[in-house]
């Protein structure tokens, strides 16, 4: 019988040991066991899961743990985990870098704790936890805080929270300026009230309680004025903002930003008149300018602006013609871009519109409300341009911290982030995505690159000079040229640079906080400029366009003679040059039947290459004397049957054909509108091309095919005749094939892809054919791969 009282210690024992294992498997953190006796070191299986070493490959030593904590750390961690463990005491933590499996370094936590024998540790059983993305929060909260708190200060915002319980209400000072700093016993709800404008009283009232109202819960933003509480000045605020409530409905905070528009809206009236004057500027632009009476809700428009909406300039214009071309898709798109306009004065937005001829155009609407002295509007003016041409889509932001991403695209301003010295572009909100005209794929992109129209302009050079000093920088006005919609535009913007900074003071990103002045600036410019100027230039441009006038007459001229002096140089010089080269050919063939028995084999050899180099320069004056008479004119254009031209050339052909044991298959071809000789040798070359760049090894074949040309495949390709139709004509063949990154090169004169001793030839065959389709107002192209054959395609007009 077994005395159980015996083993009891025996049994603990190994149940310590299991619950240490099941701890050891089940923490996420990595365990160890250092045994101060043995000197040997334990290691869970958490050594591979966080830090990627197996624990079976890790040597037992302690030296495998101390020589993989960072060497700045090393000493500092070794000496104080030994002085524990010398002085007896219990336990033993610290915080250092511990090195990964590859080779990069994690932040940890360790933990350690003694087990006593005999008076003195003899073992000591920690655990190690990695924090280095607990670091990584804490510092990204400090700098997004710090950017929180600088952009309320640069943006000039006011901030305010009301409580709704007890209507006590809390502003900071840029917002207690804004109400002229009122009395702590009127910072209430019902005091802040009684210095909003009469006027305005209401309608705020009215705004609040809707944003209050659980079944309603409406955005606030609202624009009113105010009459400050000591300095009695009269404000004009833009207040943005948002009630929360709790699961029951019941809202518990109302917060939101205050900013000054007064001089916004005191400059509306130099602004519309500024509109008159830029009028003849917008027409020569291309856009559309109108203008609309809100009391008798009549339009005033440019015959540019009808023929964009409606296609015709002489459209009879109302504001319920101008609905009716709306496309109905789109009807919500104005329907908001309207109900925004009411709140902030400016109307934007882009839409289809549908023409008399039942066409669809893409327009973009831009306009401005102009209000009375009492805030009122009386008129809206603005201006539309077509952009069927270029609509471009953009997609919503997306940015990586929540709390500046919800204050960037608040600001009333265009706002954006550039970080790390690179200046990569980070958190951009929809205005300053629209400032530079780019969309959001400059995201993540290096300011340089994304921007690349800004060398040479002094922005990227104060960025620079902002994140090696830290000081901030702005600047009233500043000039930009940006590529914005595929062209080079001038703009000019108040804008403000200010370094953000890490809790080393080390800058890190700079805030980039920017408001368009352009329409103000231009507009200052213009009232500055004269009626007699407007003369000057006038009269200049008409000197200019006579002067320009003369000149291409000229040229033309010169151009006609230059021609006929060509061709009769061409013809000239080809005869005088085939004469010598035909007595080279005489004597060379009379040496060789008179003296070749006297002659050795190399003599004989160099015969032969004179011979043959005579041949080549004969063949190669014939094809530029034919290049330089391919001149067409319209009258000798005729019906040509393609078919009857390609049984002819292959006709001439038929040697060629038989050696090269070529296969040549001819659809039905139709009737074209050119000239019959020219397109002879078109087909002659093209149809000896396809026969000669063979592949040895395999069977040739060539076919020749043709289809009718679409619409949508006519509007891809170079000017083409408007009162014709065309085909499109395609040789095609299984040889040798081309890299398509030659396709431009080919159609050049004397380019060649391979050597003589691989195929003759004198390198003007395809420039020939690019020459006849051009005199028919056609256009020649190819597709190939090497070792895959090729297809010329060849797209020729039909008779009307």
């Amino acid at each position: 019988m077994t005395d159980t009282t015996l083993n009891e210690p025996k049994n603990d024992l190994l149940l310590a040991i299991e619950r240490f294992k099941l701890v050891a498997k089940a923490t996420h953190d990595v365990i160890w066991d250092w045994d101060l006796a043995r000197g040997t070191v334990w290691w869970n299986e958490g050594m591979q899961e966080i830090f990627g070493y197996r624990p079976e490959d890790i040597e037992s030593g302690p030296n495998s743990w101390f020589d993989r904590i960072h060497p700045d750390d090393q000493e500092q961690v070794v000496k104080k985990m030994y002085r524990v463990i010398e002085k007896g005491e219990s336990n033993w933590s610290d915080f250092y870098r511990f090195r990964r499996a590859d080779g990069s370094y994690a932040h940890v936590h360790d933990r350690g704790y003694t087990i006593q024998g005999g008076g003195k540790p003899v073992r000591m059983v920690g655990s190690m936890m990695d924090i280095s993305q607990q670091l990584r929060s804490d510092k990204a909260r400090e700098e997004s805080e710090e950017s929180l708190r600088f952009a309320m200060q640069a943006a000039q915002l006011g901030t305010w929270n009301l409580n709704p319980a007890d209507c006590t209400a809390l502003l900071n000072e840029r917002c207690k300026e804004l109400y002229g700093r009122p009395a702590d016993a009127e910072m209430h709800y019902e005091g802040l009230i009684q210095f909003i404008h009469p006027d305005d009283r209401a309608r705020v009232i009215e705004a609040v309680e809707r944003a209050l109202d659980p079944a309603v819960r409406a955005v606030y933003d609202v624009r009113y004025r105010v009459i400050g509480a000591s300095d009695r000045k009269l404000r004009w605020l833009h207040c943005t903002g948002q009630a929360y409530f709790d699961p029951t409905g019941s809202p518990y905070r109302f917060s939101g930003i205050s900013r000054e528009i007064t001089s916004e809206i005191t400059s509306q009236e130099k602004i519309a008149w500024a509109d008159q004057q830029a009028a003849m500027t917008i027409e020569g632009s291309g856009a559309g300018s109108f203008m609309v009476a809100l009391a008798s809700n009549e339009i005033i428009y440019s015959p540019t602006m009808a023929r964009i909406i409606t296609g015709s300039e002489t459209a009879n214009m109302t504001r319920d013609i101008l609905l009716a071309s709306l496309h109905p898709d789109d009807v919500d798109i104005r329907n908001k871009a309207y109900a925004e306009a009411e709140d902030n004065g400016e109307l934007r937005y882009e839409a289809r519109f549908i023409w008399n001829d039942s066409s669809v155009h893409w327009v973009r609407v831009l306009g401005r409300y102009l209000y009375d002295s009492m805030g009122k509007a009386i008129s809206l003016s603005g201006i539309v341009m077509d952009i069927t041409d270029r609509i471009e889509s953009e997609q919503r932001l997306k940015v990586n911290e929540e709390h500046l991403r919800t204050l960037i695209e608040q600001a009333p301003v265009a706002t954006a982030l550039f970080v790390g010295k690179d200046m990569v572009i980070d958190i951009p909100n929809e205005a300053m995505l629209k400032v530079w005209g780019k969309g959001r794929s400059v995201i993540g992109k290096p300011l340089k690159d994304a921007l690349p129209e800004l060398e040479g302009q002094p922005f990227l050079a104060i960025l620079d000079r902002i994140y090696k000093t830290g000081e901030a920088h702005s600047e009233q006005g500043a000039r930009a040229d940006l590529v914005v919609d595929g062209r080079l535009q001038t703009f000019y913007y108040d804008y403000t640079y200010k370094p953000l900074k890490n809790s080393k003071g080390e800058v890190y990103a700079i805030l980039d906080m920017a408001v368009d002045v352009t329409e103000q600036v231009i507009s200052r410019q213009e009232l500055e400029q004269s009626e007699e100027r407007y003369r000057q230039l006038a009269s200049e441009l008409e000197r200019r366009v006579g002067q320009r006038t003369d000149e291409l007459h000229q040229a033309n001229i010169e151009l006609v003679n230059s021609n006929n002096n060509l061709q009769q140089f061409a013809y000239a010089a080809s005869h005088d040059m085939q004469e010598p080269l035909r007595k080279i050919q005489s004597f060379g063939s009379r040496l060789l039947s008179t003296y070749s028995e006297k002659l050795d084999d190399n003599g004989q050899y160099m015969l032969n290459r004179i011979q043959d180099a005579s041949k080549r320069m004969s063949a190669m004056i014939d094809d530029l004397l034919a290049y330089s008479r391919l001149t067409t004119r319209e009258g000798e254009f005729e019906e040509v049957r393609l078919d009857e031209i390609v049984y002819s050339v292959l006709a001439d052909l038929e040697i060629s054909i038989q050696e090269q044991k070529t296969d040549i298959i001819v659809e039905d071809l139709p009737v074209v509108w050119g000239n019959d000789s020219q397109l002879a040798q078109l087909m002659q070359n093209l149809i000896s091309n396809a026969i000669k760049y063979r592949l040895p090894e395999q069977q040739s074949v060539v076919r020749l095919s043709y289809r009718t040309v679409s619409e949508s495949e006519r509007a891809t390709l170079p000017k083409l005749l408007p009162d014709h139709p065309y085909i499109r004509l395609e040789v095609i063949d299984n040889g040798i094939g081309f890299d398509e990154i030659y396709l431009d090169r080919i159609f050049q004169m004397f380019q060649r892809l391979h050597g003589r001793s691989e195929f003759s030839g004198s390198g003007i065959g395809l420039a020939l054919c690019k020459k006849v389709v051009q005199n028919h107002h056609g256009y020649i192209t190819a597709q190939s791969q090497p070792g895959k054959g090729a297809t010329f395609i060849v797209y020729l007009p039909q008779p009307r």
